[in-house]
């Protein structure tokens, strides 16, 4: 019987992930997420007290606050959007704290000792491309679908099909 590689071989330590702290600004986040982009992080963790991650912030969860506002009525509700909406928008969410739109790490989680299947299962049906992976309720490291893909591309090319 084939057995799977563990979690802990295919997460990113949680010492090799980009951070900021809860008071800085969404500006401050971008940068450190546009620079991560070359080590492929679509995150950065949002570091609380105790060297232990508070929060997530990942580039679709900023892209979703650009979200535009809603006229609505008793009848209908139409989303308003006009020339240099996005720009605006953008200046606006740089001033903000991170604090402000992270998502808390307790909401989705993986235990270190869980089965990949189970991680996939979870993000698949969040639609989330990342996992704070968990030990005695504490962060070790953060498993990303990329690297899951990875680990599926390696065991359907290299076996005969």
């Amino acid at each position: 019987m084939p057995t799977d590689k563990s979690i802990i071989n295919l997460m990113i330590p949680i010492h090799e992930c980009p951070t900021v702290s809860p008071e800085d600004t969404i500006k401050r986040a971008v940068a450190l997420l546009k620079k991560g982009t070359e080590q492929e992080h679509q995150y950065v963790l949002v570091m609380g007290t105790g060297k232990q991650p508070t929060g997530l912030l990942s580039r679709r969860l900023l892209l979703s606050t650009l979200e535009p506002e809603f006229v609505v009525t008793d009848r209908w509700a139409l989303p308003v959007f006009w020339n240099g909406f996005f720009t605006e928008k953008c200046q606006e969410e740089a001033k903000k704290k991170v604090k402000n739109i992270m998502r808390p790490i307790n909401l989705l989680t993986i235990e270190i000792d869980a089965p990949i299947i189970k991680a996939v299962h979870v993000m698949v049906s969040n639609h989330v491309g990342l996992l704070p992976v968990m030990k005695e309720n504490k962060v070790l490291g953060i498993l990303r679908i990329r690297e899951i893909f990875y680990e599926l591309a390696g065991h359907i090319t290299e076996s005969e099909v």
